[in-house]
């Protein structure tokens, strides 16, 4: 694919990545992604973003057959992260005239990515930069999904150029959302993975941009969208909005159990912390996804995690589920571990420590017994989870 154009002076010159399974080797990526870079064909030509080093020459081959590029008077850096930024060393080598707009946490980082001197202006927010005959227009939006991060508004256009915003790592050749097949769960999933643990900056820069009039929004991945981009400023709006306060405090019970007996202890745990008007949630960790849990769990008042020790470690699926604590905002949540062992135990230690790491908040030590439980024991696990469940209640 070349070149595409959105409007009668915006062309996308991106690239299409449709092999990639897995974004920063951790995000799953089922249909591929795309590196979005747009050319604003001004009088003060403009180019917003970049592509991955992979595809940096394919990105500049498509520039040049849209124009010289030493005529490109700007080059527009909404964010350095190097799925962004592998190309612009490259293209700068080239467009030699070109000045490289960026917010003040950008231009430090770029330092660090290109390793010379470039010709940069860090622009404000809200500042308004003239290309001649249109204007750009920039809203700093940090933590989407990293601190350097902005928009960029071509006022003449009504394009919102949304860097990671509204993103998502769907790769279709089509590019419009109007023209591509349904990509509304991998929309989801994205926001769920890379700007969830951001939701309350969401909704600042959201508010920033309620005003301005958006009929197309360009990220910097997947569909380009111009059908009702106002339905996707919604969902953000609605996926960031906290939830209202539920009259009993939610507990989530992870346990993975090979014969029964971790299973007995949580079972008895949960059965302890419900008699404190608290609701405590079962979850297998061996039968549950941990992707599909993460709302869940942001919305937890308290987690516990549950496993036999194999090994002198706990058992993959409680990792897993662990594992994608780190992309949360769960961080001073209230935690603690438990479970059964043969003849070390490490497991119950092994989980504590990564929590300790994760930032959680671990509130008693762990429980852990040998072999089955007896009744006076699964006592003893039920008053665990009642004294868990007074200190969700306790500052």
């Amino acid at each position: 694919m070349q070149t595409l154009q959105l409007t009668n002076d915006v062309y996308w010159a991106g690239a299409l990545n449709s092999t990639l399974r897995a974004f920063d080797i951790v995000f799953q990526t089922k249909f591929g992604s795309t590196y979005n870079s747009y050319l604003i064909q001004a009088d003060k030509p403009t180019i917003i973003d970049g592509v991955h080093a992979k595809f940096k020459q394919e990105h500049l081959d498509k520039l040049q057959s849209l124009i010289n590029l030493k005529d490109i008077c700007y080059v527009v850096v909404n964010h350095t992260e190097m799925d962004h930024t592998g190309s612009l060393a490259l293209l700068l080598k080239q467009a030699t005239n070109a000045q490289v707009l960026s917010t003040k946490t950008a231009a430090l980082f770029l330092k660090n990515i290109l390793h010379s001197g470039f010709n940069g202006k860090v622009v404000e927010d809200g500042e308004c930069v003239s290309l001649g005959n249109k204007q750009l227009q920039f809203i700093h939006a940090p933590f989407w999904h990293w601190p350097d991060t902005m928009f960029t508004y071509l006022q003449e256009d009504a394009i919102l150029f949304s860097c990671d915003g509204f993103a998502t790592h769907f790769c279709d050749e089509r590019l419009f959302d109007d023209r591509v097949d349904d990509f509304s769960e991998d929309f989801r999933y994205y926001f769920e993975h890379i700007m969830g643990p951001f939701r309350k900056k969401i909704l600042e820069a959201l508010d920033k941009i309620k005003q301005l009039d958006i009929q197309m929004i360009a990220p910097s991945h997947g569909p380009i969208l111009r059908t009702n981009p106002q339905k996707y400023i919604k969902a953000y709006k609605d996926w960031s909005t906290p939830k209202p306060s539920q009259s009993k405090k939610l507990i989530l019970i992870f346990y993975v159990s090979i014969y029964g007996n971790t299973k007995k202890m949580a079972e008895a745990i949960a059965k302890g912390a419900s008699t404190v008007s608290t609701e405590a949630k079962l979850v297998d960790a061996a039968n549950a996804c941990p992707e599909y849990m993460r709302c869940e769990i942001e919305s937890a008042d308290g987690l516990l995690f549950g496993s036999s020790t194999m090994n002198g470690d706990a058992i993959k699926p409680i990792w897993d589920m662990i594992n994608i604590l780190f992309s949360l905002n769960i961080k001073g949540k209230k935690c603690a571990t438990f479970g059964t062992y043969g003849w070390s135990g490490e497991a119950t230690k092994l989980m504590e420590d990564r929590l300790r790491g994760l930032k959680l908040n671990v509130v008693q030590p762990p429980l852990k017994i040998i072999f089955s439980p007896t009744e006076e024991i699964l006592k003893k696990c039920s008053i665990y989870g009642y004294d868990f469940a007074k200190s969700l209640t306790s500052f």
